[in-house]
C-alpha cells in the first residue's frame, strides 16, 4: 500500500508544543493538530480567566496577592471564583506542562481559602470566602498534586516551594473524610448535602490512584469505586440504559435531591451530570474497567441513535420524555450575565461543551469512524481557517458569532457571547485532551513507560488538505525504491521541492539553503547545508517540520509521514 505523504501549510504551527508529552498507547485521533489547539486555548484561558481577573474587586482584600484565581467572567456574579476552578485550572496547567501557573493557581487556592476542605466560592466583590467544600474540587486538586509530585520526582518538573506529595496526602485525607458509605458527599466532611449526590463528582479512576498513593492503607478506596458504580447503575436511575445520569441523585438512585444549580430539581442530564462521561471514560481508558465501558457503550448507542455528533446535547431522563432534549423554549438567565438579557442562552446546548464531553465516551468505546466524525464535529467549534485568515489562531473554543444568529425563536445562540467562557472552556479542553492522548495517567506511564502509538492521523480541519500525487517540476528521476513522488510545489523564493523517496525525503532548492527537519517536540532529526539533500527517515512515522533557511528568510512546511 502506498505510503501517504501529506503536506500541510505551516503558518500557524510552531516546532514544539507546550502540552505535556508522555508516551502512551491510549486511543487518539488527529493528535498532532489538537495538541496545538490545546496549547493555544490554554494561553487564552490564562489571559481571560487569570490575568484579567487580577484587576477586579475580588482582590481588594488581598492587594499584594500574586494572583492565580480562576475567575468566572460571566457567572451569576461576574468575576467571582470557585474552588472548582482551582482544581480544573491545576489539571489544565499540568497537562499544558506549565509548572509556574500550576503553582500559582494552587497557592491562590490556599491564599483565598479555596483549597481542599475549605471554602467553595470567593465573591466577586472581594468579600469573605463562602464556607462549605466543593468535593469535586478537592479530589481534582489532590489528583493534580499527585501527578505533579510524580513529574517532579521523574525530573520532568523542577523543584518547587510546594511539597506536592505532602499536600496531596492532605487532599486525600480531605476527600476520604467526605465519603459516606463509600459515596462522595458534596459540601465536605460534615456531610454537606448528603444524601443528595452529584454523580458528576464521582471519579473512580482518581480513587484507584488515591488508593496507591494514600499512606493510610486501612482506607477502603475500592468501596468508593464500587459504590460509585452501584449508584450510577441503580435500578432507580432512569438514565442508565441510555448511558446518562441525573444532575443529582438520592441515595436510593432516584433523580433529585440536589441544591446548588439544581435545574428541574436535578432530575435531568444537564451541566453537572454530563461530566460523568469524562470521569467514567478515564476509568475505561486508564484502567480498562468493564463497568465503565458498559455504561459508556449505552451512552454511545444512545447518541448514535439520535444522529451521532450532531446530537451532542443535554437530555431529559424521566417518563415519556426520556431521551428527549430539554424543552426548546427553556432559557437559562441566572448565569452568563444575569442582568444582561443579550447574553442569556437556551438550556438546550449543542456546543463545544457538550461535544467535548460526549467525545470522551467515543474515545473510550467508539470505533475509528466514530472518533473521526466526532473530531471533525469538534473542529466546527474551533474557528481555524487558514484560507480566511492565516494569522488568526483562536485562543478559545467556540464561535465568535452563531451562524444562525437571529431572535430567540430562530437561533440557539451557540457563540461566545452566550456562553460562560469558563465551564464550557474547561469541559471542551477535557474532551480534546483525552482525544489527543494528552490526558494520561501520569503516575502509571512514568513508572512503567510504554511505546507511543500515533492513533488516527490526519486533521479534522478541511483547510489542511492532503495534496494529491503529482509529477515533480522540473522532472526528477526518483530512486529505484521510490513510490510515485508526492511533492511540495515550487516555492517562489527558493524553488524548494520536497519529494518522497521510498523511506525518506529528497530535498531540493535552486539556491544554497540550510535544511533542518524537526519532530513536533522540537527534536532535530536532520540537518544539511546544501542545495540538495536526502533524509533517510528510518522507522520514523508521524509529523515532521521541514525548514529551508537562506539569507532572505526561512520557509517551513509541515509533513506527515505514514
Amino acid at each position: 500500500m502506498k505510503r501517504l505523504f501529506a503536506i500541510f501549510l505551516l503558518a500557524m504551527f510552531s516546532t514544539a508544543f507546550a502540552v505535556l508529552e508522555i508516551n502512551n498507547a491510549q486511543p487518539k485521533v488527529h493528535a498532532d493538530v489538537w495538541k496545538w489547539v490545546l496549547d493555544s486555548t490554554w494561553q487564552g484561558l490564562k489571559k481571560r480567566n487569570i490575568d484579567s481577573c487580577r484587576v477586579k474587586p475580588i482582590y481588594r482584600q488581598n492587594p499584594n496577592s500574586k494572583g492565580g484565581l480562576i475567575c468566572r467572567p460571566r457567572s451569576e456574579t461576574p468575576y467571582d471564583a470557585v474552588s472548582e476552578g482551582i482544581g480544573y485550572g491545576m489539571l489544565l496547567a499540568l497537562y499544558s506542562n506549565d509548572q509556574k501557573t500550576f503553582d500559582l493557581i494552587y497557592n491562590a487556592g490556599k491564599e483565598f481559602g479555596l483549597n481542599f476542605c475549605e471554602g467553595w466560592r470567593k465573591p466577586a466583590d472581594g468579600g469573605n470566602t463562602e464556607s462549605g467544600s466543593a468535593t469535586d474540587a478537592d479530589e481534582d486538586i489532590a489528583l493534580a498534586l499527585i501527578f505533579a509530585d510524580k513529574l517532579q520526582k521523574k525530573e520532568k518538573w523542577v523543584s518547587s516551594s510546594i511539597n506536592y506529595a505532602s499536600d496531596a496526602q492532605r487532599g486525600i485525607d480531605c476527600v476520604w473524610g467526605s465519603m459516606k458509605n463509600g459515596l462522595l458527599c458534596p459540601g465536605g466532611p460534615d456531610g454537606g448535602w448528603c444524601p443528595g449526590y452529584n454523580l458528576g463528582y464521582f471519579a473512580p479512576a482518581w480513587y484507584r490512584i488515591f488508593k496507591d498513593f494514600d499512606s493510610n492503607k486501612s482506607r477502603d478506596w475500592q468501596k468508593s469505586i464500587d459504590a460509585s458504580y452501584n449508584l450510577i447503575k441503580h435500578s432507580n436511575n432512569p438514565g442508565y440504559s441510555i448511558g446518562m445520569v441525573p444532575d443529582w441523585s438520592q441515595s436510593d438512585g432516584r433523580p433529585g435531591g440536589g441544591s446548588y444549580n439544581a435545574y428541574s430539581g436535578g432530575k435531568t442530564f444537564f451541566k453537572d451530570a454530563i461530566r460523568v462521561l469524562w470521569r467514567v471514560a478515564n476509568d475505561a481508558i486508564w484502567f480498562n474497567e468493564p463497568r465503565a465501558k458498559e455504561f459508556l457503550t449505552n451512552s454511545l448507542t444512545f447518541i448514535k441513535s439520535k444522529g451521532g455528533p450532531d446530537a451532542a446535547n443535554f437530555y431529559q431522563l424521566e417518563g415519556a420524555n426520556k431521551g428527549a432534549l430539554l424543552p426548546a423554549t427553556d432559557k437559562w438567565t441566572q448565569f452568563n450575565g444575569e442582568n444582561n438579557s443579550n447574553t442569556w442562552r437556551y438550556r438546550q446546548e449543542h456546543s463545544w461543551l457538550t461535544v467535548g464531553q460526549w467525545i470522551t465516551a467515543v474515545m473510550a468505546v467508539g470505533d475509528s469512524a466514530d472518533k473521526v466524525a466526532w473530531s471533525k464535529k469538534m473542529a466546527e467549534f474551533y474557528e481555524y481557517d487558514v484560507n480566511k485568515d492565516k494569522n488568526y489562531k483562536p485562543d478559545f473554543f467556540g464561535l465568535r458569532e452563531d451562524p444562525t444568529k437571529g431572535d430567540y425563536s430562530t437561533s440557539r445562540y451557540e457563540d461566545t457571547t452566550h456562553n460562560e467562557m469558563y465551564f464550557d472552556q474547561f469541559l471542551a479542553w477535557f474532551g480534546v485532551s483525552l482525544m489527543s492522548g494528552t490526558w494520561v495517567n501520569v503516575v502509571a506511564l512514568l513508572d512503567n513507560p510504554v511505546a507511543n502509538t500515533p492513533g488516527i492521523l490526519g486533521s479534522p480541519f478541511p483547510e489542511l488538505i492532503e495534496l494529491p500525487p503529482e509529477p515533480p517540476e522540473p522532472p526528477i528521476e526518483p530512486p529505484s525504491d521510490s513510490l510515485e513522488p508526492i511533492i511540495v510545489k515550487n516555492n517562489a523564493r527558493f524553488g524548494i521541492q520536497v519529494t518522497q523517496t521510498g523511506n525518506g525525503l529528497r530535498l531540493q532548492s535552486k539556491s544554497d539553503v540550510t535544511w533542518k527537519i524537526h519532530n513536533l517536540q522540537g527534536k532535530l532529526l536532520f540537518s544539511s547545508s546544501s542545495r540538495e539533500a536526502t533524509w533517510n527517515a528510518g522507522n520514523f512515522k508521524g509529523t515532521a517540520i521541514v525548514s529551508a533557511a537562506s539569507r532572505s528568510g526561512t520557509e517551513r512546511k509541515l509533513v506527515v509521514l505514514r
